[in-house]
C-alpha cells in the first residue's frame, strides 16, 4: 500500500545522491549514457574497473549512436613502472576517445609509479 510524502522528488533525488556517495563500495553505477562496473578482490581492493559509453541516437534505431568501452586492471608483472593496464579491445578508433576521457578524468592527480630507475639502480 503506497504512502504519501510532502518531500518533492527533487529532494529525494538529492538525498539519495548524497547517500549513494557515502556508501563504501558500489559494484555498478549506470546513467542514461554510461555504465561503470567495479570488481574487488577478497580483501576489498579494486581488481577491475569497466567503463561503457552507450549514447543512443535520439529517434534512431537501437544500434545507432556512440558505443565504446574499456577496462582497467592492475598490471600483474613489474617490467615497467606502470601500475595498470587499460584495454579497449581491438578497436584502434576507440584509443583516442579513451585517452582523452582518462586525461580529463585524472586531471590534477599525480601518477604513482610502481618503481623508479633510481630505486632499481640503488
Amino acid at each position: 500500500m503506497p504512502v504519501r510524502s510532502e518531500f518533492t522528488i527533487d529532494q529525494f533525488e538529492e538525498a539519495f545522491q548524497k547517500f549513494a556517495h557515502k556508501q563504501p563500495k558500489f559494484r555498478r553505477v549506470s546513467t542514461e549514457d554510461m555504465t561503470i562496473s567495479f570488481s574487488y578482490d577478497e580483501q576489498g581492493k579494486p581488481r577491475r574497473i569497466s567503463f561503457q559509453v552507450h549514447r543512443h541516437k535520439p529517434g534512431g534505431e537501437w544500434h545507432e549512436g556512440e558505443y565504446w568501452s574499456f577496462f582497467i586492471e592492475t598490471k600483474l608483472y613489474s617490467t615497467s613502472p606502470h601500475s595498470t593496464k587499460i584495454d579497449y579491445g581491438s578497436y584502434p578508433e576507440v584509443e583516442a576517445k579513451v585517452q582523452k576521457f582518462l586525461q580529463e578524468l585524472m586531471q590534477g592527480q599525480i601518477p604513482i609509479p610502481r618503481f623508479s630507475l633510481k630505486q632499481v639502480k640503488s
